[in-house]
Order: structure tokens, then sequence, then C-alpha cells
């Protein structure tokens, strides 16, 4: 279980290396468009570094918690996008496509976590 936690965590790594180098390629996989440099910093900051610490943490630690942490966050952006379809009538396959992707990787975070109080 430890491995697929982990893989969650390289994947978190990855996508923010995406963001961070090579932002009009997250742009295209997103569908935002970083026309300006403040919008090319918010795909290196937000959408790039935020996410490489956010998988380096737990990665680093091997905690239960920091993986939960992570692997709701991705959760709470599938459920996010659910929401936003359905209000936003964004019933493209792309959306969908993205809801899948995010609860697996939640999924890989979070199988096999032993949370305690």
């Amino acid at each position: 279980m430890d491995l697929l936690n982990s893989l969650g965590a390289i994947i978190t790594i990855l996508m923010g290396c995406l963001g961070l180098f090579f932002p009009k390629r997250a742009a295209a996989l997103t569908g935002l468009s970083p026309l300006t440099p403040a919008g090319r910093a918010e795909f290196r900051g937000t959408l790039g570094v935020t996410f490489i610490f956010l998988g380096l943490v737990p990665l680093v630690t091997q905690d239960d918690m920091a993986f939960l942490t992570v692997g709701l966050c991705w959760l709470g952006a599938a459920i996010g996008r659910v929401i936003s379809i359905f209000m936003d009538q964004g019933h493209e396959a792309k959306n969908w496509i993205a809801v899948g992707f995010e609860c697996l990787i939640a999924a890989l975070l979070l199988v096999g976590l032993s949370i305690r109080p």
C-alpha cells in the first residue's frame, strides 16, 4: 500500500512540474489560458510549485496524515468539478475524465492508510 500512496504523491509532483515548467501544456490540459505574465505566474505558482510541495511532503515524510491531507485535496477537486459540471452545464467528456483522474489520484493517496485519533 505504501507504494500506491507514494505513486499518488509522485503523480502530484509530476502534475506540479507540468504547471511549473510547461505552463502552455498545463493550459491545454486544463482548458485555461495563461495569456499574460500574471497568468503564467499563476500556472507556475499555483498549479506548479504548490502541487510539487503538496506531493513532496507526504513522499518525504511517509506520514499517513500527510497522505490523507493530499488525498482529500484531490477528492475535493473532484467533488468541486462535479458540482461545477452540474451547476455550469459542463457535461463534457474532458470534465468527466478529469473527475476520474482526480478520484484515481485520491484513491492512490488514501488506500491502506491507518489513521488513528
